[in-house]
């Protein structure tokens, strides 16, 4: 919060600026014409929050679901939110269009089962960027794999991407019934 009235001091400070000397690991990149981000799994999905010039948003009909307690026997869903990652970007370059999946979300089906209510065909893929070895952000390759195939799809990992990990989660205290719990609330 500013707490100066007027000026643009603090928002100039705040700018990116060159930084002094040679850089460390310099990057040429080529300009593109496109790119579009598309959000495959996320930890919500707002049906009802609209489009507007710079995000086209999904709408509530992307799919429909059995329901038998409805006349038609369908009902219309949305999107599956849950807990951890996926995106699908796609540059575009001229004629030229390259199309990746950056993570595969926590569960092995949602992230397809989103680009296909999306009507994303996941199966031309260039490549996987996993971005780390964390279940949130990796469950989803089976489901992948699934839709097209284990063998030929480039991934981008860091090596360590794979070691072992644990959840450690808090222990919840062990609840006890019958006469000794009544005995203890005395």
């Amino acid at each position: 919060m500013c707490d100066t009235s007027g000026g643009h001091g603090p928002v100039s400070a705040a700018m990116p600026r060159a930084a002094e000397g040679p850089a460390a690991d310099p990057i040429t990149l080529p300009p593109v014409d496109e790119v579009t981000i598309t959000t495959l799994v996320d930890n919500v999905f707002d049906a009802l929050l609209g489009s507007d010039d710079r995000v086209t948003r999904a709408p509530f009909g992307a799919g429909t679901a059995t329901a038998p307690q409805f006349e038609d026997g369908l009902t219309t869903v949305g999107l599956r939110a849950e807990h951890g990652f996926s995106a699908l970007v796609t540059v575009r370059r001229g004629d030229d269009t390259t199309t990746l999946l950056f993570d595969t979300g926590l569960s092995p089906d949602a992230m397809v089962v989103n680009a296909d209510r999306l009507g994303l065909d996941v199966g031309g893929l260039q490549a996987v960027v996993l971005s780390h070895g964390h279940f949130d952000h990796a469950g989803g390759l089976i489901g992948l794999s699934r839709q097209r195939g284990a063998r030929g799809l480039p991934m981008v990992i860091h090596p360590g991407s794979w070691a072992r990990r644990k959840l450690a989660t808090q222990e919840l205290p062990t609840l006890t019934s019958g006469p000794s719990r009544a005995r203890a609330s005395r």
